[in-house]
């Protein structure tokens, strides 16, 4: 019997024990999940410490804030046969609602059986039999290490904050606070504060959205127009507004852009994103290029160099579920063949060129669509549910057209109605 470790039970490792438990080859195999936090649900448990965790002591691993509501409607978070979120529940739902749905996954699926909380793993290395983990339980504060065959490395990609560069010399002289957005934790904090969002993605709508509705007389987005910002729509006014220029210059707390636009601000929020980073994997044991939107792994899974180390939704996803799940199912196939369907190493390195060459030059909706439709259509073959189809494809049209043009603020604003930022 050869022994698989999942690490982590967000999304990523519950939606691939989903797969394991349907189409894995039990004789041949078992998987245990290791999980640091003491409940499963991965970057959708809060914490309100900042830095490091109470409760353990290690670096805070979520990046979720209070009041997060959800920028995919409930028809595409779930998969097409988990019926997880009710018909007559709003768009878009609230964190504590998606980590009750994940919760009711593992329930529902019978998956807890496979997870072990508090089990934080320090470290992944070579070993004879496979791999060697050095494992802490965090419960009774005792080290152990385990062999293993496999690893699958369903950690997520948002804990190690990447800052912006361009502004990293003009950001020295500002006067005020000035913080990652990992670090918003209550936005109710900021309710007399003159904010200024730097980033042009999702996140950095979402928090000005959220900083706006506490009551910050001034919330300011400034990037670059380009993705969610080039085609945002919403209606701007004097408190909550975007400027399409990167920062000049900073002088105490007063900020000057390309365009010649001046304000003052009292706190800067970096809506920079995450690197794709797993410090407990060896050194000799990392993937080339990680650090990217699309890793350098084959079919975004495999180590090219290692192939019994795995990675599980490390690709920027538009379907987070869908994608572990399809990824959980082609990688039981693989392991259901002995890994003989496996290319060698040479092989591999050639589909990943070929891939990072079909990658978009732009970042069109259209493009990135259907960069992923491709990629999602062909795991999906190795599934024995078929997950995506025409309706999916219409839905994640429809949802992204929204997410790009920046509507989706205005059905979110109305959700938002409902927290209280006292």
């Amino acid at each position: 019997m050869q022994k698989i470790v999942i690490i982590g039970a967000g999304i990523g490792g519950l939606y691939t024990a989903l797969a394991f438990d349907e189409s894995l080859n039990k004789e041949k195999y078992t998987f245990i999940i290791y999980e640091r936090q003491a409940n499963i649900g991965g970057l959708w448990n809060f914490v309100e410490d900042v830095e490091i965790d109470s409760s353990d002591g290690l670096p805070v691993h979520s990046a979720m804030y209070k009041n997060l509501m959800t920028n995919t409607t409930t028809e595409l978070v779930e998969l097409n046969f988990t019926n997880l979120f009710n018909e007559d529940e709003q768009k878009y739902v609230s964190r504590k609602r998606y980590l009750d749905a994940l919760i009711d996954l593992a329930k529902k699926y019978d998956l807890n059986k496979y997870i072990k909380c508090c089990h934080y793993v320090n470290k992944v290395k070579r070993c004879d039999k496979g791999f060697v983990l050095d494992v802490m339980n965090l419960e009774n504060h005792t080290a152990f290490s385990e062999e293993c065959d496999f690893v699958i490395v369903a950690a997520g990609r948002y804990s190690i904050p990447k800052w912006p560069q361009a502004e990293r010399e003009y950001l020295k002289n500002f006067s005020g606070e000035y913080i990652h957005s990992k670090d918003i934790k209550d936005t109710a904090r900021y309710s007399e504060k003159r904010v200024l969002c730097i980033g042009s993605g999702f996140s950095a709508l979402d928090i000005a959205l959220h900083l706006h509705k506490a009551g910050a007389p001034l919330v300011t987005v400034a990037t670059k127009p380009r993705l969610v910002m080039a085609n945002c729509k919403y209606e701007w006014n004097d408190h909550f507004n975007a400027v399409l220029s990167p920062i000049k210059s900073v002088d105490g707390f007063r900020v000057t852009f390309e365009n010649g636009i001046c304000a003052e601000f009292d706190v800067i929020i970096a809506c920079t994103g995450y690197l794709c980073e797993f410090p407990f994997i060896a050194q000799d044991l990392q993937p080339n290029n990680f650090n990217s939107v699309f890793p350098h792994l084959y079919e975004v899974i495999f180590n090219a160099n290692y192939p019994k180390l795995m990675f599980v939704g490390a690709l920027y996803a538009l379907l987070p579920k869908h994608l572990s799940y399809l990824q959980g199912h082609y990688i039981s196939h693989i392991l259901n063949n002995n890994m003989e369907t496996l290319p060698n190493k040479e092989q591999m390195e050639k589909a990943i060129q070929h891939m990072y060459e079909e990658l978009p030059n732009d970042t069109t909706m259209e493009s990135l669509l259907e960069f992923h439709y491709k990629y999602y259509y062909r795991l999906q073959t190795a599934s024995p549910r078929k997950v995506l189809d025409k309706r999916y494809e219409r839905l994640l049209k429809y949802n992204f057209e929204r997410l790009f043009t920046g509507r989706h603020l205005e059905e979110m604003n109305k959700g938002l109605n409902d927290f209280d930022y006292a």
